[in-house]
This record gives C-alpha cells, sequence and structure tokens, in this order.
C-alpha cells in the first residue's frame, strides 16, 4: 500500500498535465467558437466593406474600439477579410490615433496568437485556414526570398500588399524564435497602419 506522501507526490505530478490539457481544450473551444462567431458575422455582410464595417462597429457604442480591435486581431488568424478596411474604418471612425491604437493592438496581437499556433499546429493549420491555392501561391513567392528569411520578413511585413497574414502562421514553421518574430511584427507593422489612419483619419475629419 502506497504511503500518504507517495499519494501526494503522484498528485501534484499529475496537476500540471491535468491543468495544461484543461488550458488547451478551454483555449481550443474559445478559438473555434470565436471563428464561428466571426464567420457568422461575416456571411451576414457586416464586414464585406468599410461601411458595412463602420456601421456593425458603431452599433457597439463606447465598446467600439473594444470591437475593432477584436476584430483586427482575429481577421488575422481567419484570414478572409481585406486587411485594410479595418484599418480605414477605424481611423473614420475613432481618428488618426485612435484606429491606429486599436489596429496596431489587434494586429499585432492576431500576429503572434497565428505565429504560437502555427508552432504548435503546423502544416495541418496552415491547410485549414488558406485555401490550396493561396497556400501554393504563397509558398511559390517565399521560395523566391527565402534567404535571410528574418530580413525578408521584415520588409514583408512593412509592404503594405505583401500576405503578412500567412507569413505570421508560415514563421512559425521556421526556425524563427518568439521573440524574434515578436520584435519583427512589432517594429515592422505600425508603418502600414499609421499610413493608412493618417491618410484616412484626415479625410474623415474631413467629411
Amino acid at each position: 500500500m502506497e504511503s500518504i506522501e507517495k499519494q501526494l507526490e503522484k498528485q501534484l505530478e499529475q496537476r500540471p498535465r491535468t491543468l495544461k490539457i484543461v488550458g488547451t481544450v478551454g483555449f481550443l473551444l474559445l478559438a473555434v467558437g470565436t471563428t464561428i462567431f466571426f464567420l457568422h458575422e461575416y456571411a451576414e455582410g457586416h464586414f464585406k466593406d468599410v461601411n458595412s464595417l463602420s456601421e456593425y462597429i458603431e452599433a457597439y457604442g463606447i465598446l467600439g474600439p473594444v470591437m475593432l480591435t477584436f476584430f483586427q486581431c482575429v481577421k488575422v488568424l481567419v484570414a478572409i477579410v481585406p486587411g485594410a478596411i479595418g484599418c480605414i474604418a477605424g481611423a473614420g471612425m475613432f481618428g488618426w490615433l485612435g484606429g491606429f491604437l486599436c489596429s496596431y493592438i489587434g494586429i499585432c496581437s492576431g500576429s503572434m496568437i497565428a505565429f504560437l499556433l502555427s508552432k504548435k499546429y503546423g502544416m495541418s493549420l496552415m491547410k485549414l485556414v488558406f485555401s490550396e491555392k493561396r497556400y501554393n501561391k504563397c509558398m511559390r513567392w517565399l521560395q523566391k526570398k527565402h534567404h535571410h528569411y528574418p530580413v525578408v520578413l521584415w520588409f514583408a511585413i512593412c509592404f503594405p500588399f505583401a500576405p503578412d497574414d500567412f507569413l505570421c502562421y508560415f514563421s512559425g514553421m521556421t526556425s524563427v524564435s518568439f521573440r524574434k518574430f515578436a520584435l519583427i511584427i512589432l517594429t515592422a507593422k505600425p508603418w502600414t497602419i499609421l499610413g493608412y489612419s493618417l491618410i484616412f483619419g484626415h479625410i474623415g475629419h474631413i467629411i
């Protein structure tokens, strides 16, 4: 018969594993629920263009900035909405600074989450998120620019028309560390967002 001390030791050893399983299941349920919600709202036509997105966010009243930040985060993960509409809508609604902060926080958060998810689930997740056509197109683009990948990634993230959502997932399967990836995102991402915010925030102010 085991002693009380050994039983306690076994329980303490099993607890971190149990907490990890519960945490993983909880996160997956949250991710699936969020994705279903996002896809449903997209199917309803709320995220089709800048005007529909603006009307949707306005319906949340004082929580509008929170919803915009959430939208910008999730759109990186789901990758079905044109990247610029959140930046344009945010600048028009909350001014260049408010729109910039919401978009910057949301997009950077979504980018880092995508990286970590890809690090854990790899190629199977990427093929689930992206269509085969887009996956093959992005891979061909990357094959031409695979040398010095961190440098290429930094400049690609700066460029407004690069497939940055794909790059976030793809980077998770490379040897790039999370710390380096986070630094690249935080320093490269603001410039495009700032450009959209200044231009459309100014236009919105004039209107």
